[in-house]
């Protein structure tokens, strides 16, 4: 079983995943990890409860296939906890997907300390883009990492291009701290394969939906092209994300 960790999908005009699946099947994916994508502009008037409602919407649709990862603002201080909770025990989402470059908010805040305490109690990972100054550094996200050490943070990107040994460092120090290969170059990618308990790795393509197959095709080339043993192959693709997203529950 392949299961892309790190998937996106546009969900404000259509709730039919029929295109996604269809996606998925193409490029021999079982399933994918989801996060809304218009909902990092926080386009208005529609709330960001309603883009969380859709997105759990069209993964209910997909027959077990999209697992969805809710979002939240932080500047919405006790609405941002309220809206987490909700996500967690009414819509059944997975995790949270927090993009502090493109939402333009520190995590260093009591709202986000709060939800990290309740991801804690939810064993609900935060897939946190990481990897661009000044918001999304990976050492930012280590940070959180030991305040919380029962919360899992994933580096969404390991560190992108430039910043992918400080994302190394980081994951090799907390062991809450999951990385997955998704946006690194294959030196780096090879790297974290070979320095990290192979337990806390995951791979993802970032694919943002219609249009951007290339990402899909691209990183699935660079991830088989990494010198691995079967099991840890196996274990990459469906073991972990099975067990870091719960998809068995």
């Amino acid at each position: 079983m392949i299961i892309d960790a790190h998937t996106h999908w546009p969900v404000g005009l259509n709730s039919d995943p029929e295109a996604f699946l269809g996606v998925l099947e193409r490029y021999g994916t079982d399933m994918a990890v989801v996060s809304g994508w218009e909902v990092f502009w926080r386009p208005g008037p529609v709330s960001v409860s309603t883009w969380n409602d859709r997105l759990a919407d069209f993964c209910r649709r997909s027959g077990g296939r999209l697992a969805p990862l809710a979002t939240f603002y932080l500047a919405d201080g006790r609405e941002a906890v309220h809206e987490a909770r909700r996500c967690l025990e009414e819509l059944g989402v997975r995790g949270f997907k927090f993009h502090p470059w493109l939402q333009g908010e520190s995590i260093f805040c009591e709202t986000m300390y709060d939800i990290c305490r309740l991801a804690a109690e939810f064993k609900a990972p935060i897939l946190f883009h990481d990897g661009t100054p000044a918001y999304s550094m990976s050492s930012q996200v280590a940070v959180l990492a030991g305040l919380f050490p029962g919360t899992p943070l994933i580096l969404g990107h390991g560190g992108i291009l430039h910043f992918w040994e400080e994302a190394i460092e980081t994951a090799v120090r907390f062991e809450n701290i999951l990385y997955s290969l998704c946006g690194q170059h294959p030196w780096a990618m090879q790297a974290a394969c070979n320095r990290l308990p192979h337990s806390r790795l995951l791979w993802g393509t970032d694919y943002t939906g219609p249009g951007g197959e290339e990402f899909i095709a691209y990183r699935r080339g660079l991830f088989d092209g990494l010198a691995l043993a079967p099991d840890v192959r196996e274990a990459i693709f469906s073991g972990n994300p099975r067990r870091i997203f719960r998809l068995d529950k």
